[in-house]
């Protein structure tokens, strides 16, 4: 196996498996004092003929409210985005010290098919279409209109928060909807999408270099020989080890090395995303884990050489969240991929967790396109990439995961050939 074009598919995986480990970032705590409560929301906002309707998860806190019985006090509206809507929110967050000071009342919204908000059956392919920015949008101002009459809203400003996708949401809600969101605070709101975006590991590298220069180098010696040892059969065993793995390393095409090897890095690409990002109420594990605690052990030749050390970091990691082993298997994957019950593996945690599927479609694809307003704009990229214009990275993993994982909808399909 060619060692540069393993490399690049290896950056080229950075987005699709943040999904599965991004699942453990959503851990919910009790919050006895939140009431959940739902809303009936229109399944697709843009189809005059169609008349579906779901449940949709909200909560609310309106007890900051002014005592003195005026009720002029905006509304904040918490967005919910790649995960389940966490309680926690309602109790903690400095949006709260906001709401105090200004009598706010705070509603958060789940993100259409995450968490327990389910609009459709199922996740197959046919249902997919309605999860987009597009329809979590008119899913806000459909919300919003209703709650302003069934509570009485009807004078209150409306200030949407949120951050990351949610943060970017928050922001094209200010644009999309200006008659009924004041403004927005967009958090850490990605609204550039950059194809092949290796600019992502570039910071991994740089914040690791901020704490050691000697870091991100020893890393990357440790990730050379690890690339190394896969190209021999032998070292297999000593490597699902090493590595605490949940299965014998089996490495039969590029997709399954590069998805393992993507794995491991993906303990140093985490710490170094949500380093000292203050989320120990939401019940977050792993947070003392930071880029100091990384850079330590990967610096203590004490452990042995550079790839010893680099298995300590993932055995630590391991420890960190509570996992008994680590599960590489790309097959794995791709079959609890193509599981589209809301009770099978991609979603067995759908209330506690997001459903890996769903925020994998969405980064890989969805998000993706957000850029591309048009359907002739669409039809252009997807001739761009026919063409082979596009990098051969993202390319080559659109194609590969789009033929293993599911039956290509219509609206993605040409991205696929």
């Amino acid at each position: 196996m060619a060692l540069p074009l393993l490399l690049r598919l290896l950056c080229s995986l950075c987005t699709l498996c943040l999904a599965a480990r991004y699942q453990r970032k959503f851990v919910s705590i009790p919050a006895t004092s939140v009431e959940e409560h739902w809303f009936e929301q229109k399944l697709d906002h843009f189809d005059g003929a169609e008349r579906r309707i779901w449940k949709q998860r909200y909560f609310k806190n309106d007890a900051l409210t002014s005592s003195e019985g005026i009720n002029d006090g905006p509304v904040f509206l918490m967005i919910g985005g790649e995960g389940p809507a966490n309680p926690a929110w309602m109790t903690s967050g400095a949006w709260l010290s906001y709401a105090q000071k200004l009598g706010a009342v705070c509603l958060m919204l789940e993100h259409r098919f995450y968490g327990k908000s389910h609009p459709t059956e199922d996740m197959s392919t046919s249902n997919l279409r309605y999860l987009s920015s597009r329809q979590a949008l008119a899913d806000l101002a459909h919300f919003q209109t209703v709650m302003t009459q069934k509570l009485g809203l009807g004078n209150r400003k409306w200030v949407a928060f949120g951050g990351s996708y949610p943060g970017s949401l928050a922001a094209w809600y200010r644009l999309k909807y200006p008659h009924l969101v004041t403004a927005s605070i967009a958090s850490s709101a990605p609204l550039n999408a950059v194809v092949n975006f290796s600019g992502y590991l570039e910071v991994v590298q740089q914040s690791l270099a901020s704490y050691n220069i000697d870091c991100p180098q020893t890393v990357k010696t440790a990730s050379e020989t690890l690339v190394m040892m896969l190209l021999d059969k032998a070292n297999y065993g000593k490597i699902t080890k090493d590595f605490n793995l949940c299965e014998r390393l089996q490495v039969e095409s590029e997709m399954d090395s590069a998805y393992f090897l993507e794995t491991m890095a993906g303990n140093f690409m985490d710490v170094v995303q949500y380093n000292k990002d203050n989320r120990a109420f939401e019940g977050v594990k792993g947070t003392n884990i930071t880029i100091q605690v990384l850079c330590d052990v990967m610096l203590n030749v004490s452990l042995g050489t550079p790839y010893d050390r680099y298995a300590a970091v993932v055995r630590l990691m391991q420890q960190a969240l509570e996992i008994k082993c680590v599960d590489a298997s790309y097959k794995k994957f791709v079959h609890d991929m193509s599981n589209t019950t809301w009770e099978g593996p991609a979603a067995a945690a759908a209330i506690m967790s997001s459903s890996v599927l769903i925020y994998t479609v969405r980064n890989l694809i969805l998000q993706w396109l957000w850029m591309l307003p048009s359907k002739p704009m669409r039809i252009m990229v997807a001739v761009i990439y026919r063409a082979g214009a596009l990098p051969f990275p993202m390319a080559g993993l659109i194609h590969g995961t789009c033929l293993d994982w599911f039956e290509v909808p219509v609206w993605i399909y040409p991205l696929c050939l």
